[in-house]
């Protein structure tokens, strides 16, 4: 039986599929921890899905999700994944955020499942590039790899150090994220503005002040529970935190 998280990963990979077809994918980006999972192998499934939008009318993209959304395609693939999108609604639709919110019923749960996709027009200027998903991720849903433009792992090392600066509240993910891309792909978010180094400062800081009970209620449940059993100790993150501050430590050097 499939997990919550497991669901909902399936539904975003749905709709990667249909918006490939749909939207122009020269228009759209990946971004956040469905880019993390889906072409970087992160054990963390992502409750959302973030897009950036590169170019585009938020009227036109309004009307094609619209589309979309109440299409017999939608509904059907979901069908043969014994998923249902029960409810949907647009709670913010302006020229820089555009927002979707559903909920999910799933074979065998009583409960519906909540998830959001988030298009933004903030103006990145990260690189990204044109991928098929990893197919370990789609195989457990016997689904194609969508194909779509996400941000490399530079960018995305580069995007989570921002997110652990800037936030209103610290996420223990961005740490688990940045553990991930730091330890598999080497990346390297240098050469650094002044601007980024004090961001950079900034970030390395707040990571050093999370605690094992933040990582505990903030991540855990999102891995399979095989790895909620390796990773639901005290020890296993501190070995993160530690190679994440390690790695911050020498970028500002």
């Amino acid at each position: 039986m499939r997990l919550p998280v497991q669901h909902i990963e399936c539904f975003h990979l749905v709709l990667l599929r249909i918006l490939e077809s749909r939207v122009d994918r020269a228009r759209w980006v990946v971004k956040g921890g469905v880019n993390l999972r889906a072409w970087f192998g992160s054990l963390r499934y992502s409750e959302d899905l973030d897009l950036d939008v590169t170019r585009g009318e938020a009227t036109s993209l309004r009307e094609k999700m619209g589309k979309l959304l109440g299409s017999a395609v939608l509904r059907d693939m979901l069908a043969v994944q014994g998923l249902e999108l029960t409810r949907t609604s647009k709670p913010k639709q302006t020229e820089t955020t555009q927002r979707w919110k559903f909920e999910i019923r799933a074979e065998g749960l009583s409960l519906s499942l909540p998830t959001r996709v988030e298009f933004s027009r903030r103006g990145s200027a990260e690189e990204y590039v044109l991928e098929a998903v990893r197919p370990e991720i789609v195989r457990p849903y016997s689904l194609s790899p969508p194909t779509a433009n996400h941000y490399t792992a530079r960018s995305a090392v580069r995007q989570k150090i921002a997110a652990l600066a800037g936030r209103a509240e610290t996420q223990a993910r961005d740490v688990w994220d940045l553990e991930h891309l730091l330890r598999t792909t080497g990346a390297d978010p240098r050469p650094l503005t002044a601007q980024e180094r004090e961001t950079l400062a900034i970030a390395l800081d707040r990571a050093m002040g999370i605690s094992f009970d933040e990582f505990k209620s903030q991540g855990v449940p999102f891995l399979a529970p095989d790895h909620q059993q390796l990773y639901g100790t005290p020890q296993p993150w501190e070995r993160i935190l530690e190679l994440v501050v390690e790695r911050l430590s020498s970028l500002i050097t």
